[in-house]
This record gives C-alpha cells, structure tokens and sequence, in this order.
C-alpha cells in the first residue's frame, strides 16, 4: 500500500515530519516499510515550451527540437514519437541528475548539439511511462520550476498492511490511526453534490440473487460526461500510490478507492445492454470476458454483475471488455458494493487475477461505507468531468449489516497490559479511531463496520495498546499482565542445548516430522506407529518415532554430497498412538550424532570421530546443566551394535541411549561408514536441570592428588569403581576420574586394570600426610570389599 504523504496531512491537519508520521504509524502496528521523495529527479527541470521542430541530416527517427526555456532557447535532440510544437513540456537542463542514474549533458548526436532535454515520466521519476515525452497543459507557465508547478514535492509513504487491517488499505483509514495518535479526528473531505431533477431509479433497477454473496449495491447514474484526461494533482496521487492514470471517469473511481478504501466500478450505461443489474453466480462453462480481453470459462463458485442476460463485470474482481468507458462514453452507471470477502476470494483464485478492488474486498470492505464513497466519486466526475448526476442512488440492501457492539472493562484490559490508564483516556482512544462509547466502569464499545477485525474484548485491548503506544506498556520484569507470561521452561532448555551443543562444534539441523514406516520398523521392530491419512508418498506415511531416523536420513544425504565429517544435533518431537488409556503420546527429545572425523589443523592430525566424541558431548551437556550420576550401562537397542550399545542413565534412571549404529541399519540409509547416534528424553532431564551457574569460592586449602591402580574383573563397569570412590571419600574427594584402561596377558585372563586419579581437599583446613593416607586406605578397602580388586603396585 502505498500513500501520498501531504494527502494524509490534508486529512489530518498534522504537520508532523515525515520521518515521524512514518515512526508513530509504525509503532502503532501501521507498519511504513519506505520513504521515497518524489522530487528527487526534478532539480534543475523546468517547463519549456517547443517552439520548433526539425528534421536531423540523415536521422529518421529523431528531430531537433528548439525549446524555450525562459532564459533562452536551448536545442535538444528529442526522438519522441509525441513531440509537437507549441507543446508545453518539462525540460532537464544540463546538470540534472534524472532518473536510471543519468546526468545530463551537453552532447553531439549526429553532428548536432544537444543542450538540454524533453523529458518522459519515467525519466522524471513520476512514472514508468516512457511511450513519449510528458506533455503539460497548455497554459503552464515558461521557465517555471517543475516540481513547483506540478506540487510534487512530496513523499510516498510504503506500508506493509496485516491482512486483518481492511482499513488501512485507504488514506482516510490510515489518517484514521494519525488522528488517534494525535488525539483529534480526521478531516474527511466535505462536499455539496448537486443533483438534477431526473430520478437515477428511472434508468436502472439493482435484484440479487445471492444475498450471501453481495449482501449490498447501489448505483447512481451520471449524464453528459466528457472523457479526458485527469488533472494533474489526480493523476499525481494516482501515481504516488502506484496506479497508472487512464481517464478522467476511471481515474476518479480509482481515487476515491485510494481515499475511502471502497471500490468502485463505471460502466458505459449506453453499452450496458439493459436497464437491469442483477447480482448471480456464474452458470457451469459460462463465458465472461474481461477487461484485460482474456476469455475466461467460469463455474457456480465465480459471483457476477450482469445485465440480465449476460455478464458485464466479474463482482470485486475486474469489469467486463464489453462495458467499459471509452472516449466515446457520454453516460455512466456508478457502482458501489460489498462483497462477501470468502466470495470474492473464490472468484479471484477462479479467474486468476489479482486487482487492487479484489484485495480490499478479500480483506473487508465497509458495507456502511457506500453512501459516502458512491457520493463522493459522483462529486467529482460533476467537478471534473462535467456530469450531469441523476437524483438519488438506487440502493440494494437486503439485510443490514450493523455495527458489532462489545462489552469492554477498563480494569481488565489494565490487568492484561500490565498498565493504569485511566477509563477517560480509554474513552477518548476509542472515540477518536470513531468507534462509539457508553456506559462507565464497564463499557458497551459500538465498532463501525470498517474495522470488521475487531469482535470480541480482547481486539478492543489491542486497540489501547497500540494507540496509547506498545513502547508505554512495563516491561516483562515490572508487568503481572497475562500477556507476560514467563517463557516456557522448555523453550528456555532448548536454548540452553542449543548454545551449549553449538560451542563443543556441533551443527543444528531441523527436519519434519514424518517417516518412512519401512524404515522406522527396520530401526525398532517392536515400536508403535503413527499412520499418516493421505500421506504425500509412501516415504512420508508415518509420524517418526524417533530421531534417529530422520539423523540418518540427514547424514546419508550429506555423505552423498561428499560431506563426510559430520557433528550434529536435533531438538524434535517423536510420537506414538494412544496408549490403553486413549492417550496420544508426544515427547521431546534430543538427538546427538558423529560421523566421519576430526579438522586436520596445525595442533593435531585428523583422527576418526567415535563413541567418546558422542559421549564427551553429552558429559558437556551434563556439566552445564549439572545432571546428578551421569552414566552408560550396557543395554540391547535394535539398532545399535552389541558391543557399543549403552543405556544413558541420570540420576539413576534411564533416559536414553547411545551407541554406534549396527552395519545392517546402515545399508538400509546407504552409509558406508561408521555412525554414532545419541537419543535422550527431554521430560526427565528438565526436572533435574539446574543450568544456573552458583558461584563457588575458590579453595582456600591445598589439594592433595592420589592415583590408585586396581585389578578388577572385565564385567565390573569403571562408572560403578568411580561411583564407589565417591561414595566412601564424600565431600573429601574433589574429583574422581578414569586416566587409564589396560587388558593384556600381565592382567590375566578375563580381567583389567583400571587406573583412577583422585583429588582430596578439605574446605575447613589443609589436609595432613596421615589423613589422606586414611582416605585412600578407606577407599581401597571399600573397592576389595564390593568389587574384590587388587592394587597394582606403582
């Protein structure tokens, strides 16, 4: 949507500058994307007058033209099919920057000079026409500067609309927004419409058959109108706002769509083909022309204007070839009508075409709104094209369409803004956007029928917070209003995964939610499945049931594409039936893969990515959101290889899995090297999630490291050596970690070494020789006792 800036001062009687006009529409959700000046080619361009014309020495298709400029008679080479003398036109003097980054210059073309030059729209700026050069009207004064004389020092204002704000798809209704802000009322144009003694309803009658369809039209009928072209300052607000200028008739409608956001459609009455309008849906294969000539084969959902015999407009949409105003149209049938949006939006998709009246009316025009349109285009076609208008409008209106009136608390709408505005300033925001207040302490807010997005309480809160400005509502930390509500503890995981998994190298990747059901049953045969109705294809016929399928899917298709190394995460949903209880099952998890193998850099060699790349990540994830025993017990998962198949235990419970995914999965995704895979449950983890970081002291006393070697049995898990050191040291034992795992023939059969590296300190005072002593005897008995070890000797 585009909009003349000075149009909407005239509306408003603000002098605000453009930059602010543009920042409080924005702030008050009327969002204004662009500023463009019009007058940014117009400098050093003046009005000339060609005063002769002649031919160029072996040139066909250009002449010299000698141009008065009022400071002197330039040449200038003009190959305008257009150009004649006596024609007033705008003139580039040398200097000026026009339009496509072009300076003009003093140039030779064909042996001749070339001194100044006649100008298209499209050279100026005004327009894209560059068919000929912009002729002016006959009495514009020699010499005059351009945009002086045309008043086109302006701006036009670009808006990005919402789809719900019908509204605003007009000057008046975004000088509506203006006047709330201000606290004033807009300045709708006034005018005294002189009507003949002639009856309008002598010459046409309005029936409708689908009442549902166009709930409202009416006519006027204007008499003896002269065709011509617009005068300037129409043209000029039909161009800032993107529209080309035709004539005098058609310009006028399209105006008074721009100005009152209702469109309009004129018709030839003499070539209209009877004095009936009749409203109906298109018979099936019914043929209908239009104004762009395309023929077009229509069906019962396409709503029609006819004559009563055929059709002379599809309704909203465009008007028919064989009606339309020509140069030689002396009378004209005015229409004015409202159409069901979900109508006119069947029709638009049906015909293919887009037009500046379908989209106002698929947004909502203002069915109220037509008497004060119909009058105001028959206004000016009396002005500017010499009409004779027919008294009275024929008006078709079956069932009134009246105003929404909803009941509004002041309290409630504070509740919810988390503000104290007082009820008068409510009042007063309502009555300056011209909606209707009554009552005190709870209001009944009667809504016009232009704003057909507004219809239960909440849209009239909405209303208060934009007008009284969003940038005055308390922030999230000051407001108790339910609009504030506290982000998820979810989402606020999510990022934590996401930032934590980011900085360990990892890549996020995002993928759908349906699978494969060959697939899935090959990686868990036992698992439920959720069937997909109509599914797109047979590779997409299921809700997944897990991520790794779809990891796979994404690492098969990277390694095809030659990407080899890879370190990947998901945050997903999987889902499941209903369970006995009717219940549908959705869970959130986490999905962790590697593949391939590390950078090859300066500090150390590439080495293939493995299991304790997967599982040093998920420590990572445990150490930041401080996880309580973190563990791998061994477990048997489908698609995971015997040996390096691991159930991921915190807290002592099982909350997912991890391993390294079995050959025969991988030729089912086409991978032909090694894949590990992690899948943890979110739902448990958020309860035992404390990502918060505590500041702790720094230790005050020494620490006292001791290393211990054991012989243990190869069923014996290192975890449960770590967790038992723990256990007996308590608070005494700083850190307890695993440096070194040996199994060879000075071990013996059957068993292994495990060496741990234990850290003793004390937060109340240093520890001596002979209490570290007993700690780690301590803990050496406890090993012997439950895990019958030997200690190596150092």
């Amino acid at each position: 949507m585009k909009i003349s800036y000075n149009w909407l001062k005239e509306l408003t009687g603000l002098d605000w500058s453009v930059e602010e006009t543009a920042d409080r529409l924005t702030l008050c959700g009327t969002a204004c994307e662009d500023i463009e000046p019009t007058a940014r080619y117009l400098d050093q361009v003046v009005i000339g007058e060609v005063v002769e014309l002649k031919p160029v020495k072996g040139a066909s298709k250009i002449q010299l033209a000698r141009v008065d400029t009022g400071s002197g008679i330039l040449d200038s080479v003009c190959g305008a099919p257009n150009v004649a003398t006596g024609q007033r036109v705008p003139v580039a003097l040398v200097g000026a920057k026009l339009s496509g980054d072009f300076v003009m210059k003093k140039t030779k073309i064909r042996g001749v000079v070339s001194s100044a030059m006649i100008c298209s729209e499209r050279e100026l700026g005004i327009s894209q026409d560059h068919s000929g050069i912009m002729v002016l009207e006959e009495n514009a004064p020699v010499g005059k500067s351009l945009v002086d004389y045309l008043g086109y020092d302006d701006y036009i204002l670009t808006f990005e609309l919402t789809p719900n704000r019908a509204d605003s798809m007009s000057a008046i209704g975004i000088a509506r927004d203006m006047a709330a802000l201000a606290s004033t009322r807009v300045l709708k144009p006034e005018f005294a419409l002189v009507e003949s003694s002639e009856k309008a309803a002598n010459y046409v009658r309005i029936s409708i058959e689908d009442p549902q369809g166009c709930p409202r039209y009416a006519a006027r009928v204007i008499r003896n109108i002269r065709i011509a072209p617009s005068p300037w300052w129409v043209k000029a607000r039909l161009l800032m706002s993107g529209i080309r200028p035709i004539s005098n008739v058609v310009d006028v409608t399209n105006l008074v769509m721009l100005e009152t956001g209702h469109p309009l459609h004129a018709f030839d009455l003499d070539r209209f083909g009877s004095s009936e309008v009749v409203v109906r849906r298109a018979n099936e294969a019914e043929k209908f022309t239009t104004l762009d000539d395309v023929e077009h084969k229509l069906t019962s959902k396409v709503l029609l204007i006819t004559n009563g015999k055929v059709p002379v407009a599809a309704a909203g949409v465009m008007g028919g070839l064989d009606s339309e105003v020509e140069d030689s149209t002396t009378n004209v049938l005015l229409e004015a009508a409202y159409f069901t949006p979900s109508v006119i939006r069947t029709s638009r998709k049906r015909l293919n075409i887009v037009s500046e009246s379908s989209m106002r009316f698929e947004k909502g025009a203002d069915p109220n709104g037509i008497p004060y349109a119909i009058d105001r285009a028959a206004f000016l076609l009396q002005e500017i094209c010499g009409g004779e208008v027919l008294s009275g409008v024929v008006d078709c209106y079956p069932q009134k369409i009246d105003p929404v009136t909803i009941d509004f608390r002041p309290t409630r709408c504070n509740y919810v803004l988390g503000t104290d505005i007082s009820e008068g300033r409510m009042k007063e925001i309502f009555t300056h956007l011209e909606f209707t207040v009554k009552g005190s302490g709870e209001l009944e807010v009667t809504v016009p029928t232009f704003r057909p997005d507004i219809k239960r309480e909440i849209d009239l809160v909405e209303e208060i917070a934009r007008i009284e400005g969003y940038d005055t509502i308390p922030d999230i930390v000051a407001n108790i209003g339910p609009l504030f509500t506290p982000r998820h503890i979810v989402d606020t995981f999510r990022d934590e995964v996401r930032r934590t998994l980011t900085g360990a190298g990892f890549d996020e990747m995002l993928s759908h939610g349906l699978a494969e059901s060959g697939l899935a049953k090959l990686l868990n045969p036992e698992l439920p499945q959720l069937r997909v109705m109509n599914s797109v294809s047979r590779e997409l016929d299921i809700m997944r049931n897990t991520l790794v399928q779809s990891a796979l899917t994404v690492v098969g298709h990277n390694i095809s594409h030659r990407s080899l190394d890879l370190r990947l995460f998901e945050i997903g949903k999987v889902y499941f039936p209903p369970d006995e209880q009717g219940v549908w099952r959705e869970n959130l998890r986490v999905l962790l893969t590697v593949t391939g193998s590390t950078m090859d850099t300066w500090r150390e060699n590439p080495r293939p990515l493995d299991f304790y790349d997967l599982t040093g990540a998920i420590e990572r994830l445990a150490d930041h959101f401080r996880w309580p025993q973190l563990g791998f017990e061994g477990a048997e998962v489908p698609f995971l290889e015997d040996d390096v198949s691991f159930s991921l235990m915190i807290g002592g419970r099982p909350s997912g899995v991890v391993g390294k995914v079995s050959l025969s999965i991988l030729d089912g995704f086409d991978i032909k090297q090694p894949v590990y895979v992690a899948e943890v449950e979110v739902d448990p983890l958020i309860p035992v999630s404390r990502p918060l970081i505590e500041f702790t002291p720094l230790p005050l006393y020494p620490a006292a490291p001791r290393d211990l070697a054991v012989v243990v049995s190869e069923s014996v898990q290192a975890g449960d050596l770590v967790s038992e050191v723990k256990k007996t040291a308590g608070g005494m034992a700083e850190s307890v970690r695993i440096f070194d795992l040996y199994a060879g023939k000075q071990i013996g059969k059957g068993k292994k070494s495990v060496a741990i590296a234990i850290t003793y300190r004390s937060p109340e005072g240093s520890l001596s020789g002979e209490q570290v002593d007993d700690l780690q005897q301590k803990v050496v008995d406890s090993l012997k006792q439950m895990f019958n070890v030997e200690v190596r000797d150092k």
